[in-house]
């Protein structure tokens, strides 16, 4: 009898024990392909295609986040002319445009901003979106009209909505005509790539911007943006200068889904890694991605990918490969925030701006005043309504100015 009764806890054990081995399950990926093109190739740097992967690259585990969205740094003026975690690697280091016209209450004073006290623009206004995603050869063909598929606020701002006291963003969302391609297989660059104003499009249809306002500015922090994380230029494109909270990461658990592409052609996803905890600078290289094992059309491949983050520059600080699109709205300079710019001249259909970066504007006159009487190389400091900016005097690129560059970036051009 005993000898019956052990084999049958024995036999009751394995089932209990199998019962509690979830299966692996793929995450899946809203993006149109060929059915002949589905497989994909890491990046370049490895030596061999990465095979395919059985299980997804997760432990399951539920997303956590340990990121206080009450003291997120303010990211004014933290762009460089060289690759370095938590800054931009910018192809433009000079700014003179428009932005925000105040310093909103939720600015902390110390160089810091409260994410969960920011204005809010009013309004809830739904468009005709258009955009489609297919792959053709070794292109991925992107074709839409930027209007988001989420609703927006309401541009231009309202006198009457409370956010019109800290940024009276005076443009209007219109429909644009975009075209673009971008390599199927991204393919990793020798050294890392500055960013012009524009640096991907996510699934939403709509194009993202760098961290920048057209100020040099930390946007997230100064522009005010609606409910989805948007606003338009002077050109009426409507964009984002971070993740958007209004596009859905459809894994519920471990690694988060694709969101979108950079313009290197290289994936965007998530705020959360293989374990499910959120992503900051610390996890991330100098263009805020890493390599590991991610679902890419279908297939688990071991490749270089983005990664949002709630930190500056929150989503790409360089281009791990070649851009094959500069930009898609041209003439706004770098950020193309709320503020009034000059008017546009490009057409908007994937090609390099006329005007858009390198346009020898010079650098903000607190940049210059502070190196005034001082040389080359010399430490010098810019008193902001944020804090202080440390940096050294130098000649940033397309500028004949001696001007304070923020420390972490070369001294000299």
């Amino acid at each position: 009898m005993f000898k019956n009764n052990l084999f049958t806890l024995l036999i009751v054990s394995a089932i209990v024990l199998s019962a509690c081995v979830a299966p692996a399950q793929q995450e899946s990926l809203p993006v149109q392909a060929d059915a002949e093109n589905t497989a994909q190739q890491p990046a370049p740097e490895q030596a061999q295609p990465a095979p395919a992967v059985d299980a997804v690259d997760s432990t399951g585990a539920e997303h956590h986040s340990d990121v206080d969205l009450t003291r997120l740094a303010v990211g004014d003026g933290k762009y460089t002319n060289s690759p370095q975690v938590g800054y931009v690697y910018s192809c433009m280091t000079s700014f003179n445009g428009g932005g925000a016209q105040a310093t909103g209450p939720w600015m902390n004073g110390d160089g810091t901003w409260d994410a969960t006290k920011k204005a809010v623009i009013d309004g809830s206004v739904t468009w005709p979106s258009s955009f489609t995603v297919a792959i053709q050869g070794d292109q991925r063909v992107f074709t839409g009209n930027d209007l988001p598929d989420h609703p927006t606020g309401n541009y231009p701002v309202a006198a009457t909505d409370d956010a019109y006291a800290y940024d009276r963003n005076p443009n209007s969302i219109q429909e644009q005509s975009i075209t673009l391609s971008l390599p199927v297989t991204p393919v990793a660059a020798a050294q890392p790539n500055c960013v012009g104003g524009e640096v991907g499009i996510m699934l939403s249809g709509v194009v993202i911007f760098s961290a920048f306002d057209a100020e040099g500015r930390d946007a997230s922090a100064h522009e005010v943006q609606d409910e989805c994380d948007g606003h338009p230029q002077v050109s009426g494109f409507y964009h984002y200068h971070s993740l958007s909270d209004c596009i859905e990461d459809t894994a519920t658990s471990g690694h988060s889904s694709l969101v979108g592409y950079a313009f290197d052609g290289f994936g965007i996803y998530g705020y959360y890694g293989e374990d499910g905890g959120e992503m900051t600078n610390a996890d991330l290289d100098a263009c805020h991605g890493h390599t590991h094992v991610v679902e890419w059309d279908g297939q688990m491949v071991e490749m270089y990918h983005y990664h949002a983050t709630h930190e500056f520059p929150y989503v790409v600080g360089c281009f791990h490969g070649e851009a094959a699109v500069t930009a898609l709205s041209s003439g706004e300079g770098q950020g193309m925030g709320g503020g009034q710019q000059g008017p546009a001249t490009g057409s908007g259909q994937g090609q390099p701006a006329q005007g858009g970066q390198g346009n020898g504007q010079q650098p903000p006159q607190e940049a210059i005043d502070a190196c005034a009487s001082l040389t080359v190389n010399a430490a010098c400091t810019i008193t902001t309504p944020n804090g202080t900016l440390s940096g050294t005097c130098g000649t940033p690129p397309n500028s004949t100015q001696l001007a304070c560059m923020p420390a972490g970036g070369p001294p000299s051009p």
